[in-house]
């Protein structure tokens, strides 16, 4: 498939796909692997793996449990730290929306009890439609409709406020974390030249450029070790 991903992350996709077919039928549009996964910067250990599905109508309750029932760790392992698998009706993103409202978004993995989230209210929509924008560039299709054809362009204006909304985001959550600033560098790259990367490959590109701070390089090392970051530097 081009993105030499691990054969148990492989299979495990296949099956996904494969459960989310035979219990939706023709209800589903198509299924998309976003996230480095999608783009060949998934690493064993690190990475986890980024899965949207498109349905044609909004999902019942019934609906929700069942399919939560049968991809969730328990049901289907995970080979990745997590899942994070989010699902939309159609017409939510497409034509596009500026607040993407999902239908249900499931975290799920080995290494945690199951997060489950069906009101699109009471989470940050940034992280939504960053995912969007980043998965129609450099995602992969695993079923279905075309992804460029399955969610609609986003305007530029709404990709940079969503930008600047996870740096804020960031600032007050996180600021001491690697991702608070590989996910800034990501930003940055974007803003400069229009395209997408990764979180490493968005830091490489970054310490090419004049008057890169130093914090950068100590974030792309910090990102396998976990450890924290100057908050001045930040």
């Amino acid at each position: 498939m081009g993105n030499n991903l691990p054969e148990d992350v492989e299979a495990y996709l296949k099956e996904l796909v494969k459960r989310l077919t035979e219990y939706l039928k023709d209800q589903l549009v198509g299924v998309y692997l976003f996230g480095s996964a999608s783009y060949g910067a998934y690493e064993s250990g690190l990475s986890d793996l980024d899965v949207q599905a498109i349905v044609k109508n909004p999902l019942d309750t019934v609906d929700k449990q069942a399919i939560i029932s049968r991809i969730n760790h328990d049901a289907l392992p995970c080979p990745a730290t997590k899942l994070e698998f989010v699902v939309y009706a159609q017409d939510a993103v497409n034509p596009a929306s500026r607040y993407p409202c999902f239908e249900l978004n499931l975290n799920t993995g080995p290494h945690q009890s199951d997060y489950i989230c069906l009101d699109p209210a009471s989470e940050a929509s940034h992280w939504f439609l960053l995912d969007i924008a980043m998965g129609r560039e450099l995602g992969r299709n695993l079923y279905g409709l075309d992804i460029t054809d399955a969610f609609s362009a986003l305007p530029r204006r709404w990709i940079l406020e969503a930008i600047m909304n996870s740096l804020y985001w960031h600032q007050a959550n996180e600021l001491n974390s690697a991702n608070s600033v590989l996910n800034a560098c990501r930003g940055w790259r974007f803003i400069i030249t229009g395209e997408f990367s990764s979180k490493l490959d968005g830091a490489k590109w970054a310490i090419q450029q004049q008057g890169c701070p130093d914090v950068v390089n100590h974030a792309i090392a910090a990102r396998k070790t976990g450890a924290s970051l100057p908050t001045t530097q930040v």
